[in-house]
């Protein structure tokens, strides 16, 4: 029985996962993940935050899938290291877990730009389960929000936050094709946010490249993320602008480690942008190359 570590739950990390299960259903799979949350399909957030859907509808499998005998779930755990040498991922409570093969499926983390007042209540990002928690928990007492960054994710919050009757502007160029100005809807595409203003800690208003000041109840940034490595550092593993270097068989520059999804990019490509599909194929192949491994094959390193 080999120890398999997978860091990440989201579509890469769980669909190896799943993959694993079916391939060599006796290995014991750790699965660690930061947010407090079973596997869920970040695409079905928009229907989350509006209500249409609850949190147990989004969910990738039902809770009882991780009590296969063979499966351990680490949910809000944080990766503060890897020790290579040891073969142990090191988390935030000094807790070692020890692998013999680890896949990396850390994903990205949304980051707030370097502004003044983003640490104000009413402010949040776009981009987990949590955030999108805490954007319907104020969206009840809220009237006014103002979204910005990402064009396409801005556009689908605000069709969300019209439909529930909340007057929204988006702060973000250029306007996408199939925006229709509304009496709920005001896209501002002339202008950067420069400063989020209130009382205390409390939000009011945010102020604009160009001078003008809005009021607001609630301020959403969309679409500026990272690659999930701080935890890479002294481990040998290669990174290019804070993505992975991986090899046609996504193993990382140490053959017992893998890395797939968002976090990672191929050896002498350009990175770009990964659609929650592409990040599932990719940690299903990972578990096809890591069972061969576990197998003792030589990697065929199937690419789809």
């Amino acid at each position: 029985m080999s120890k398999i570590v997978i860091i990440g739950n989201s579509a890469a990390g769980f669909s190896c996962c799943y993959a694993l299960l079916s391939f060599a259903p006796l290995d014991e799979i750790t699965v660690i993940t930061q947010e407090d949350a079973f596997a869920y399909d970040a695409n079905l957030l928009y229907d989350f935050i509006s209500g249409k859907l609850s949190e147990k509808e989004i969910l990738l499998a039902a809770e009882d899938f991780y009590g296969s005998p063979n499966l351990r779930l680490l949910k809000a755990s944080r990766v503060t290291g890897i020790n290579t040498r040891k073969q142990a991922v090191i988390l935030k409570d000094n807790n070692r877990i020890n692998y013999e093969y680890l896949v990396i499926a850390s994903g990205k983390r949304s980051v707030l730009p370097d502004i003044p007042g983003t640490a104000k209540e009413g402010v949040f990002s776009f981009y987990t389960l949590e955030d999108a928690r805490k954007i319907r928990e104020r969206l009840a007492f809220a009237d006014t929000v103002t979204v910005t960054s990402d064009p396409l994710v801005s556009l689908k919050l605000s069709e969300v936050f019209a439909q529930k009757s909340k007057h929204t502007k988006v702060i973000s160029a250029p306007a996408p094709e199939g925006f229709t100005p509304s009496e709920a809807v005001e896209w501002i595409n002339d202008a950067q946010m420069s400063e989020i203003i209130g009382e205390g800690s409390e939000l009011k208003a945010v102020k604009l490249s160009n001078g003008k000041a809005i009021g607001t109840d609630m301020v959403i940034f969309t679409g500026s993320y990272q690659p999930s490595t701080d935890f890479l550092k002294d481990t040998g593993i290669r990174t290019q602008n804070g993505f992975i270097t991986v090899d046609e068989c996504f193993r990382t520059d140490l053959e017992n480690i893998f890395a797939c999804g968002s976090v990672c990019q191929r050896e002498g490509n350009p990175a770009q942008e990964k659609s929650w599909l592409d990040a599932q194929s990719e940690g299903i192949i990972v578990a096809k190359n890591l069972n061969e491994s576990l197998e003792g094959r030589i990697l065929t390193c199937p690419t789809s």
